[in-house]
């Protein structure tokens, strides 16, 4: 197992924090099975360049950690909350405007649990495209079961389905003490599973929204379970301001809801 270190503005090999990758994709390439990417503080985007399908991609058995200030000699030291480590979508030519950024900020497919993602802010996903580009803006999953952690998912937008997270085909995401927050899309404004089981922990979903369904989930076919979350201040333009479940089983447990709305009712559950 090999640790690869990534500072922003760096220049070296990844082989120490002295000698860091500059880029999270640079790391990403030279990981391996086994193996795990340091993630000092800083904004790290997909690509340089314009290709709005870049992304970066979740690899079998390599864990990520952000939230480092560049110095640590272990994953218990580093302090996420003064070390805000962001992947971001504002790629692209145009400043301030999402109209150029990354159809998926992150996707993971075809992954099992061993693939983890840890101590990030993941912003400015777009998916405002055809078929699977218009899904996920934040996160996009097929036939994955990644593990997320301590994770903000904020400002991400979707025209069809799940704005922060999109999980389809059998895909088993587990997610522990994650933020959704003011993403947007059709359906599922936080988060949409279609076809999926998946496991929500100490998961909170505020100011989302959604222009037909579930401004905080929408679950199509899938059994979720959640438990010790929190869904405040959603709003969907039709049902379910914080949860929408169509064909679908949801185990919720020890979670509070407060202040979500929807126009044509459902409020908190539909």
């Amino acid at each position: 197992m090999a640790t690869i270190f990534v500072s922003q503005g760096s220049t070296g090999n990844g082989s120490s924090w002295s000698s860091a990758f500059g880029s999270l994709q640079d790391a990403l390439a030279k990981a391996v099975a086994g193996d795990e990417i340091w993630v000092a503080a800083g904004t790290y985007k997909p690509t340089t360049g314009t290709d709005r399908a870049a992304t970066f991609t979740l690899k079998e058995n390599v864990k990520i950690y952000g939230g480092f200030k560049g110095t640590e000699t272990s994953v218990t030291q580093r302090d996420i909350k003064n070390n805000v480590t962001i992947l971001s979508g504002e790629i692209g030519n145009t400043v301030n405007t999402t109209a150029d950024n990354s159809f998926h900020v992150v996707t993971g497919s075809g992954t099992t649990n061993t693939a983890v993602l840890d101590g990030f802010t993941i912003t400015a996903g777009n998916a405002n495209g055809s078929a699977s580009q218009g899904n996920g803006g934040g996160i996009y999953i097929s036939a994955g079961s990644a593990t997320f952690k301590n994770l903000i998912i904020n400002n991400n937008d979707a025209t069809a389905n799940g704005g922060g997270l999109y999980t389809e085909s059998n895909s088993k995401p587990n997610l522990t003490n994650v933020t959704f927050s003011n993403n947007s899309a059709a359906n599922g404004g936080g988060a949409y599973n279609n076809g999926s089981t998946g496991s929500f922990n100490q998961v909170t979903f505020s100011n989302n929204s959604a222009t037909n369904y579930g401004a905080g989930i929408y679950n199509n076919s899938s059994a979720i379970t959640l438990d010790g979350g929190t869904f405040s201040q959603n709003n969907s333009t039709t049902y379910g301001g914080a949860i929408y479940n169509t064909s679908s089983n949801a185990i919720i447990t020890n979670t509070r809801f407060t202040d979500n709305k929807s126009l044509d009712g459902g409020g908190y559950l539909q």
